[in-house]
Order: C-alpha cells, then structure tokens, then sequence
C-alpha cells in the first residue's frame, strides 16, 4: 500500500513560501525542484525543511529549490501537486531576479528532466535487443524483435514531440500547439517528397527531424512570444480559434526555413566538437570531465550534457566521452562511501554509509553523496580522483556507451554495440571497478592523512574558527529522556536508519517530557510536537524526533514548553507527550536523538547502551 504523504507535502509547500511563491515544480530520480517567485522565503525556512520527516536535504542552485527525497520523489510529488495546484501556464515569473547563466541551466534542465524516463526506456530495450541479438537469442526477422526495436527507435524517432511538450511547460506556451509544430517537422512528405519545396516563394530544405532536439526548443521558444503576443492584441471573442491559426501561420515558414535547419546545424557542431575532445584530447578528455563531474552536479551544471549526448548517438551512435565520464563520477561516488564505511568505528554509520554505497552503485547516488562523501570532505575529493583514474582508463582504451542509460552497473546494457563485440563491455566493467576502487582508496588514504577539505573550503565570518579535527574537543550530548537505547540502524525508517538525516542514536522512551540534551538554543520548535531542533553552546546541531510518524496527529498529545529562539540548559522541559495516546493511534514512540551536521565531525560515536536515565551521555562528538 502506497504511504500518505500529504502532511509531508503540505510543510514542504507552506515552508517555501505557500503555493503562491511556486511558480512551477517537477522532479528528477531523488529530487523535488522548485522554481519560486521568491526565493528568499524558502532559504529562510531551509533547516526546516531538512528536518522534516522523509527530506534527506535541501540543495539551492541554478535558481532552483531542490528539495532531496530520494527513491520515493515519484509518490512525493504527486502530492506536492495537489498541494501546489498550478496547472500548465498558470506560472508567473515576473519576480524572477535569477542571473542569465542560472536561466540558462534551469530552462536546460526543466527541459530534459522530464523525459529522462523515455530516454532510459528506449535506449534501455536498444541495448537490451543488442544482447538477445548478439547471444542469438532473438533473431531480428523475429516478430518479436521488431516489436522491440519500435519502442527502442520510436523514443527517439518522437522525441521532438517530447521536447516539444517539456519546452512548453518551460516557456509558458500551449503544449499543444508545441507538439502540432513538431509534428509538422516529423511529417514524412516534407523530406520525401521528390521535387524542390517551395513554401511562400523561398526553399524548404529537406531535413528529416526524426530525433531533432535543438531545433525543436527554439521553435517551441519562439512559440511561446508569438502565443502570447497574439493573445494580447487579439479580442476575447476571436482568441480561442485566432490565436492558434496565427501563431501556426508565423511559425510555419520560421521554423521550417530558419529555425529548424539553424537547429541541426548547432546540433551538428555540438557532436562535432565532442569528437574533436576524443581526437584531440585523447584520452585525457574522459579523465577532466570524470574528475569534474562531481563539482558539476553539485551545482547543477551536468544538466548541459543531455542536448549534447542527445546530438552525438544520433549522429556517430555512441558517444565516447560524456556518458563513460559519468560512469566514472557514479562508480567513484559509491566507491568513496563505501571507503567511508570501511573507515568508521560506528556500527550504524558503517551499516549506512555501506547502505548508500550500493544504492550510488545501482545508480541513485544522492543519499551517498548528500550523506557522507560531501560532508566528510575527504570522501569528496577521494570521488573526484577516482573518477579521474576510472576516466583516464577508460579514455585510453576508447570506451564506448551506445544507448542512453543509467550511469551504473545497470547500464552495461549500454556498452553493447552492434558490431563491436565484446571488448567494449569488458573495458566498461573495468572502468566501473576501477573507479569504485581507486576512490574508496583515495578516500581511506585522504582520511589517513588528516585531510580536511571542510577547513579548506569553510569561508567568510567564521574562518578565523576554524579547527582541525586533531584539536577539536570532544562534545558530548546527553539523553533528553528515560528509555532503552537502540542504534539508528536498528529503526524500522529508511530515512533516520539509512542515516540520510544525521547520526545519532534513538531511544524507546519511558516517560512523556522530553528535555534539552545541551546548552543551546532552540532553532526549531513545530507546533505539532514531532520534532525540536537544537543548536548547542559548541556548534553541535540536534534533531529529536518524538516518535515515528507522529506529525500526522497534528499536535494531538503534544505539548511544546519552549519557543524557537529560546535559550535552554540540559533538562530543561522541552515537550510533553502523552505516549499513551500516541500507541492508541498506531504510531511507534522510537525517538532518534540525531546530529544534523555531521560534515563538522570526524566521529560522532554513542557511548551507551541499553537503559538511561535523562542527563546520561549518549553520544561523544569529536
């Protein structure tokens, strides 16, 4: 049975801002993305909303909100819609104040996104009939194999009517009509027919736009200001049947004339200049963008490479350079946390970091890279050097995607190509162990060294702060209440136990008053009681969360004693809850007692076992 998400959905949404600052939001494979009218309402809000039950964090580039879900992002949205409730063009960008070049990534992003799921269908079942093919299996004069081999070439031969419909969410036009002038591109007659085509006296060059991308997002772009100029000097009346016949009738002879060969000859300079990076730059090319990549996706300029691997398979049929530096990046993004597993003493980080290591290796890398590889630091660099060594081996030996796919052991479908026997494979089940190993070795060595990125990089007000982790003192956290200890790991949660929102310990409580495990102040303090947050004397950001579940009952059974902003000692009363109450409703009382901002320790180790009392030291933060 699918899980309610609408409490979930409901503090996302009123913590960006309310439906009212959205201007529009869509999702990738682990990501809510917003695009807001204000901004700066949402970033106020930001640690609450990464403290809510079931968001792993909270990423702000390209002008976009992104909120981390993880694998349940799907079940997630549907909800944050029905909240939201915008329909197509009902956005309005007029506060937009973002800069041209987070425009830019946001507009490629909210294009290509969408159809990532059609992208991987098809070029999936191609790499998948290349095998059944190659083993014998399925002979193409088969029925079958023919069946197949649609959808494979039927996702890309469409894709403009795709592109066409993602642009026109983007651009604010009719998704309709978007798709009626893609339509028109793909129409069989106009590049086949025998004879010169004339359209208003000049000539129509025959293009066949079968798998056109570029062209069709700047025909849609245009769409959409000459949509809208009509609706404008156009009466109310006329609108409905006008304004439709006027903007075909405009953009018929631009896009067939200008637009759409402007497109493919961009497109064809694009591949072009790919190949030249493989000829010119050898094997060197792969290794950069492998070791780059991971600076690429954390500020969201990895989405330019859809357009461009798009334009490369349709004009060579594989591409040798973009796709091979991300199997790169994803490989060493499981591998670093997995050398991140290996390095800690804690049996419940150990379980998750190892956890999210092989979800980076079956390709959602999110929850290792947001959860350990970024925040150790070390881990983040021993990724990038990683995926350099993977990149620069698979660059020497000429490696090979052929369909698009998921950057991960499940795309070695992919690296079958007609003809190419099996040597390409072989290369690419050793790029994806050479990079797995050679980042979880960096990683190790990097810790080994005492190396801190965190000080590295730490900038601004704070820096002259700023202590390596051989100085640090140790900072202890007490329990907030009597109870039986229990390990993250052991929580029936993937969120607390997959350790994607901090580690830390939880308790199954004996009595209903929860009270403060330091000296601080209290950062966060809902209204329903679920959860209070924390910032102690030394910096130490915790998170109770009272019981699994509880926002649902809204308040119901809780009493919060204490106001965000408020200064607290250690036992003094935070919340009262009536445990009672919350077993007759069905919800569980664990309470994980978490520290949020792991990136600022080397350990974060529990120091008891079975029974406390309030007061007792639970966790040792060094």
């Amino acid at each position: 049975m699918a899980k309610d998400y609408t409490n979930l959905a409901q503090n996302i949404v009123q913590n960006v801002g309310g439906k009212e600052n959205v201007n529009s939001v869509f999702h990738c494979a682990t990501r809510l993305r917003f695009q807001l009218k204000d901004i700066g309402k949402a970033e106020a809000n930001t640690e609450k909303i990464k403290s809510l039950y079931g968001v792993i964090d909270v990423i702000i580039q390209n002008g976009q909100y992104q909120v981390v879900i993880g694998p349940n992002v799907g079940d997630v949205f549907e909800y944050v819609t029905k909240e939201v409730g915008l329909q197509e063009n009902e956005t309005d960008s007029d506060s937009d104040d973002r800069s041209k070049m987070d425009k830019f990534f946001a507009v490629v992003s909210g294009i290509f996104t969408p159809i990532v799921p059609v992208l991987m269908a098809s070029g999936m079942m191609g790499a998948v009939i290349t095998i059944l093919d190659l083993l014998h299996w399925l002979p193409q004069t088969s029925s079958t194999y023919h069946f197949l081999d649609v959808v494979y070439q039927a996702g890309f031969y469409f894709l403009p009517f795709f592109i066409a419909a993602s642009s026109a969410k983007v651009f604010k036009a009719n998704s309709f009509l978007a798709m009626l002038l893609a339509g028109v591109m793909l129409y069989p007659d106009l590049f086949t027919f025998k004879g010169r085509l004339l359209l208003l006296g000049l000539s129509v060059p025959k293009i066949a736009y079968g798998k056109a991308v570029l062209s069709v997002i700047l025909g849609v772009w245009l769409l959409s200001y000459i949509e809208r100029w009509s609706n404008k000097v156009m009466p109310d009346i006329m609108k409905a049947f006008m304004t439709p016949l006027i903007t075909m009738l405009v953009m018929l002879p631009i896009q067939l004339i200008i637009i759409g060969p402007l497109g493919e000859h961009i497109a064809g300079y694009l591949s072009a200049g790919v190949q030249w990076m493989g000829t010119n730059l050898g094997f060197f090319a792969v290794a950069i963008l492998a070791f780059l990549t991971p600076l690429m996706i954390a500020t969201g300029t990895h989405s330019f490479a859809f357009p461009v691997i798009v334009a490369t398979l349709t004009a060579i049929g594989y591409d040798q350079l973009l796709m091979p530096s991300m199997v790169a990046e994803n490989l060493a993004m499981a591998g670093a946390a997995f050398g991140i597993a290996l390095l800690s003493k804690e049996k419940a980080k150990k379980s998750q970091a190892l956890s999210s290591s092989i979800t980076a290796i079956l390709g959602i890398s999110e929850p290792a890279m947001y959860g350990f590889v970024i925040p150790s630091g070390y881990g983040f660099i021993g990724a990038m050097l990683g995926g350099l060594v993977g990149g620069l081996f698979a660059g020497i030996f000429k490696f090979k995607m052929y369909m698009i796919a998921s950057s991960s052991v499940l795309g070695i479908p992919a690296m079958f190509g007609k003809g190419a026997g099996y040597g390409n494979v072989i290369v690419g089940i050793l790029e994806i162990i050479i990079s797995f190993v050679a980042a979880a070795g960096f990683t190790v060595a990097l810790q080994k060294s005492k190396f801190n990125l965190n000080r590295i990089l730490k900038k601004g007000k704070n820096a002259d702060k700023i202590i390596t982790e051989e100085e640090k003192t140790p900072t202890t956290i007490v329990s907030p209440m009597d109870g039986q200890i229990l390990a993250l790991s052991d929580i029936d949660d993937q969120v607390f136990s997959s350790g994607a929102m901090g580690q830390g310990i939880a308790i199954e409580p004996d009595e209903g008053l929860v009270k403060s495990p330091v000296n601080g102040k209290v950062v966060m303090a809902y209204q329903t009681g679920h959860a209070i947050g924390l910032k102690s004397e030394q910096g130490a950001e915790v998170l109770i969360h009272i019981g699994m579940d509880t926002v649902n009952l809204n308040g119901e059974g809780f009493k919060v004693l204490v106001t965000e902003g408020a200064h607290v000692n250690i036992g003094d009363p935070l919340v009262e809850v009536d445990w009672q109450l919350v077993k007759e409703h069905g919800y569980k009382v664990t309470t994980p007692v978490i520290v949020t901002n792991v990136m600022e320790y080397k350990e974060i180790k529990p120091t008891a076992t079975g029974h406390v009392k309030t007061g007792d030291e639970i966790l040792e933060l060094n």
